[in-house]
């Protein structure tokens, strides 16, 4: 008989990602409440044929329940609209995190990922101007001017930021980033998006979360509960900046008389057309006459939660981790099975984080032979 160490939060983690209460997963493997309870607890160590029937109704690989913790999360997680986050997906997006830390420190194994460079400040309590000059120092590190960003997502990961899409709900949650740090591994800031969002909410989304890890990632635990307003804010106003730097939007703001001068704006810089009357609005830009006749318009059409030109702006994928186990697969380093079963993830979250396919981590189908009759 297999033998095995549990690992008692494992049970947990499986039951609240498949979003089952402690009784619906009793009465699914006949056990009690509590008997549930003390598993998830450690009080109670379930026999091999409980962990088997769990990883059954969780549909998780069972090596899964036996996983150690090996990169732990000591940092700040940044939610994106914290205050509106539920318990239950912020408990999600532990979740994908501690799995995305995974597949990060297995990678870095055989990968040499693109180095960290990235300038950071350490306090709080910026100014709109200090917060423009770092935007826009960070710009220059990475040899921007103060034009469009093309491809935000690209950018970020050619400067050693990881990038994961996980399938939550955006309603709720926009977005969260962490700074990762683990004995063994490069420190990096690790991004999670929400899937089903339009590619400008996305990306300033990326922005926004990049300007939690300029600005903040400095901070405990402590810190960050007592400032998380404030840093909100400044995070914000950081996406603002780089998206859409100040000395630029002051040689464009001329021509923006209507709504549809907006939609120009919105398909050069990729940033929602109500965004951008904000950040000119903010900035001095615009005259307050025009930023108050503009809104009114805009908030009569409906565009607070639905702006015309969505469509016509391409999303943009984290693409680092896919080619990295690409690489990996291309080059016989791994075969996709193989490296399902080192991360001992289900295959369709496993796949979702890695930005692939999730017929990737299946066997290779061998070819039928070619057969010829003998003349």
């Amino acid at each position: 008989m297999e033998s095995y160490t549990l690992q008692p939060k494992r049970i947990k983690e499986g039951r609240l990602f498949r979003g089952l209460t402690q009784e619906s997963l009793a009465d699914a493997i006949s056990v009690t409440k509590q008997a549930v309870s003390q598993y998830e607890t450690g009080v109670l160590t379930p026999n091999l044929e409980v962990i088997t029937r769990i990883a059954d109704i969780l549909d998780f690989p069972q090596q899964y329940f036996s996983k150690p913790y090996q990169n732990e999360i000591l940092t700040p997680v940044f939610f994106r609209k914290r205050k509106t986050t539920t318990k239950k997906l912020m408990e999600l997006f532990q979740i994908y995190i501690g799995w995305m830390a995974d597949i990060y420190a297995y990678i870095e194994q055989y990968i040499h990922l693109p180095e960290l460079s990235l300038p950071t400040n350490e306090r709080v309590g910026y100014t709109r101007k200090e917060i423009s000059d770092i935007a826009k120092s960070v710009r220059r590190h990475w040899g921007l001017g103060d034009g469009p960003i093309s491809n935000l997502a690209l950018l970020l990961e050619n400067n050693g930021i990881l990038i994961s899409k996980v399938g939550l709900n955006a309603k709720k949650a926009d977005a969260c980033s962490v700074f990762f740090t683990a004995p063994g591994t490069a420190k990096r800031p690790m991004i999670f998006l929400t899937s089903g969002t339009s590619a400008v909410r996305s990306r300033r989304d990326l922005a926004h979360e990049l300007g939690h890890q300029v600005l903040h990632s400095w901070m405990d635990k402590d810190q960050f509960e007592e400032h998380q307003d404030t840093i909100e804010e400044e995070a914000e106003m950081f996406a603002s900046y780089f998206l859409m730097p100040e000395q630029a939007m002051q040689r464009e703001s001329y021509a923006v008389k209507s709504l549809d001068a907006l939609l120009l704006m919105k398909a050069r810089w990729g940033a929602s057309a109500q965004s951008i009357l904000y950040h000119l609005a903010g900035s001095d830009c615009i005259t307050e006459s025009t930023a108050t006749r503009l809104k009114t318009s805009l908030y009569r059409k409906g565009w607070r939660t639905n702006e015309p030109g969505d469509e016509n702006i391409p999303q943009e994928r984290p693409e680092l981790i896919k080619d990295a186990v690409t690489v990996m697969v291309e080059n016989n380093v791994k075969t996709g099975v193989e490296i399902l079963d080192d991360l001992s993830m289900p295959p369709e979250e496993a796949a979702a984080l890695c930005g692939v396919r999730e017929t990737f981590f299946q066997p290779v189908k061998s070819a039928r032979p070619s057969l010829r009759l003998v003349k």
